[in-house]
């Protein structure tokens, strides 16, 4: 399996980059101007994750079910850095092995304040806790509710980020073609739709109408931010698209990804023996009346929150999370009189609270992070207990457990997706 990740990663490099051969014209070899050499990372990893309900949909009672492998390698040369980093796992359920470049970029500077990162990485900003409201960076989200480790739910991007620091530090991303979530597709997890209002799964897979046309759908996506007394200020801007396949193409009959605009801000600081933030943005669809029940209407969404530690190793996390959908009168006149029971409410709110205890020297970790919506009337539980049984061994035992009154709400139409899932991963 090691042997099958090292030529993913060796092939990706190879067939993204120049081939310099060996000719001794180019002068010494710039590979070698670090004797630190390459370094090496990574680990092995078996999951499972069982289903709780039964689900009708789908054949198999796991939502994962694979041995997984990861390798990273850095490397750092006088100008500039070189990493990689790919998965390759065996899938039961799918009974095949898979395997997914998650990183392979170079970093260098342009004078003292520039930074340039090139090619395949992943992307975060903004300041909620599982809650994105200016972050359009791609999301994996069969991987986190399916019983994927964490690091997993932030999906890979081909991107070019240039930052500059200074009083005021700018980021600006550039991504040349469009990359969208991993969205619920029905292979593995079920989901409700509206348009036909039942649940439904694969086959056949949800399978949207692509945006993939070099530098036609490419994207932009900027953050300016400073740090003022010890108070972090950070504004936000992204055109491109809906990472969602929300909008629906009658002439096709199928799903697109709407165009999409966002602009918002945050600010974060300590407060009250925590960590206080807050953060808001302006999703602006294409459709400015909101009125066409084909795509989704504009939103306002806004975020508070409060972080602490009110003894040692236990730390507590509470936010709240507002969905305002503009237009909303527009938006039920417009659909079909069996589907406006299925719209969402004008105002969605979410409250969410973590709780991390850290015992046995933090070698054992249990947490809890749940989701209520009570204008949903649903919820979302990620208990999580995890074990270091040595510097290498780790085990991990968990669920995700969704519920709720109808079933369409954003997290009662996952119930039968419910699962515990145990994972032991060793580290080299």
């Amino acid at each position: 399996m090691l042997g099958l990740l090292l030529s993913a990663s060796v092939g990706a490099q190879t067939s993204d980059s120049l081939d310099w051969g060996k000719d001794d014209s180019w002068g010494d070899d710039p590979w070698a101007a670090d004797s630190q050499g390459w370094q090496w990372f990574g680990f092995i990893e078996g999951a499972w994750a069982e289903r709780i309900n039964n689900d009708p949909l789908l054949d198999d009672d796991q939502t994962v079910a694979e041995i997984r492998a990861q390798l990273e390698t850095e490397r750092v040369f006088e100008d500039y850095t070189v990493v990689a980093k790919a998965d390759v796992w065996g899938d039961a359920l799918e009974d095949n092995t898979q395997a997914d470049l998650r990183e392979l970029h170079f970093d260098t500077t342009l004078g003292e304040q520039i930074d340039i990162r090139a090619g395949r990485q992943v992307l975060t900003w903004g300041t909620g806790d599982l809650v994105f409201l200016n972050d359009l960076f791609p999301k994996d989200y069969p991987a986190f509710f399916g019983g994927r480790d964490n690091e997993y739910l932030k999906a890979p991007t081909d991107a070019i980020k240039l930052s500059w620091y200074g009083d005021l530090s700018i980021d600006f991303v550039w991504l040349p073609r469009a990359n969208p979530n991993r969205f619920i597709a029905g292979e593995r997890l079920s989901c409700f739709s509206p348009r036909q209002g039942t649940h439904v799964a694969a086959p056949p897979k949800l399978d949207p109408i692509e945006r993939d046309a070099l530098i036609d759908d490419s994207e932009l996506a900027l953050r300016i931010y400073q740090t003022v007394n010890g108070v972090e200020y950070a504004g936000y801007a992204y055109k491109g698209y809906d990472k969602q396949p929300s909008g629906f193409n009658t002439q096709q009959n199928k799903a697109y990804f709407p165009r999409l605009e966002v602009f918002g801000a945050s600010i974060r600081r300590s407060a009250f023996d925590g960590i206080v933030n807050a953060e808001t943005a302006y999703h602006g669809a294409a459709d400015s009346n909101g009125d066409d029940p084909n795509q989704p209407n504009s939103q306002w969404r806004f975020l508070a929150g409060y972080e602490h530690e009110p003894v040692s190793n236990l730390t507590l996390g509470w936010q709240y999370y507002l969905e305002w959908t503009q237009d909303h009168a527009a938006l039920i006149r417009s659909l079909p009189q069996d589907q406006t029971a299925f719209a969402t409410d004008e105002y969605r709110h979410v409250l969410t609270n973590r709780l991390t205890w850290q015992l046995l020297r933090q070698d054992l970790t249990l947490s809890m992070f749940t989701f209520f919506s009570p204008s949903d009337a649903d919820y979302y539980l990620r208990p999580r207990a995890e074990y270091r049984i040595s510097d290498q061994l780790t085990g991990t035992l968990g669920g995700n457990v969704f519920g709720g009154e109808d079933d369409w709400t954003f997290y009662s139409q996952l119930e039968n997706n419910s699962n515990v899932y145990a994972r032991l991963r060793y580290q080299f």
